[in-house]
């Protein structure tokens, strides 16, 4: 009996031992599986955190207006200096001091643009003191800090492309109708006007994107206690 007792304990050794590798090759697995999901953790993250993004977009779409609506004026008056680039510099020539008058012009259309791109920025560092205590519950939860400042970013691109595209299919309406009531007599010239689309939404989104970066970035890197404490 005592050694049916030993053979059970015995037994009773090998369950042990066999719960014991079969914790072993699970805990083998466990890298396994942590190795497997750790092959694109930065994609995949960042994807949620895009993600994210985009639906709080949608939620603030009304505090997006007053950005999208000034980058438009901008993009606006950019593609319709460049379709009727050609007619300006008619009348420059006209006029003389051609070359100083189309500086002007440009100039003046890629200063309404930039405005706009600015109250981008503005828009998002207000978006950015509004959604503190958001950002530090995020970090605490161990979100790393890419995928927080990706979500941020998502709302300055938005509105400054949103912007831009709409400006821009504006003025291409507004420089065919010109041109067909007669209004431009040296016509349209859509390569310029080609190219002004092309400008206006390049500048729109490399500019709110370097104008958003650094609070996002700063909010993004706060403690996650003390924004959580701000509030907001």
């Amino acid at each position: 009996r005592g050694g049916g007792r030993v053979g059970a304990g015995g037994g009773g050794c090998g369950r042990v031992a066999a719960g014991g590798g079969g914790r072993r090759r699970g805990g083998r697995g466990a890298p396994t599986v942590a190795g497997t999901t750790g092959v694109t953790p930065g994609g995949a993250v960042i994807s949620k955190g895009l993600a994210y993004g985009y639906l709080s977009c949608r939620r603030r779409i009304r505090e997006m207006v007053l950005p999208i609506v000034t980058t438009a004026t901008g993009a606006f008056l950019v593609v319709l200096v460049f379709s009727i680039s050609s007619g300006i510099s008619a009348q420059s020539a006209s006029l003389g001091h051609a070359e100083e008058i189309d500086r002007a012009v440009l100039l003046i259309a890629v200063t309404v643009l930039l405005v706009g791109v600015v109250e981008v920025a503005v828009a998002t560092t207000r978006t950015v003191a509004h959604r503190t205590r958001e950002l530090g519950v995020l970090s605490a939860n161990g979100v790393p800090r890419g995928p927080v400042v990706a979500a941020l970013l998502v709302e300055p691109v938005v509105a400054g492309v949103l912007g831009a595209l709409l400006g821009a299919a504006l003025a291409v309406v507004t420089g065919i109708g010109l041109a067909t009531l007669g209004f431009v007599a040296t016509g349209i010239s859509y390569g310029g006007m080609a190219a002004g689309v092309g400008i206006a939404v390049g500048v729109s989104t490399v500019a709110a994107v370097a104008t958003s970066i650094v609070p996002t970035w700063n909010a993004a890197s706060q403690p996650p206690s003390r924004s959580v404490a701000a509030g907001g």
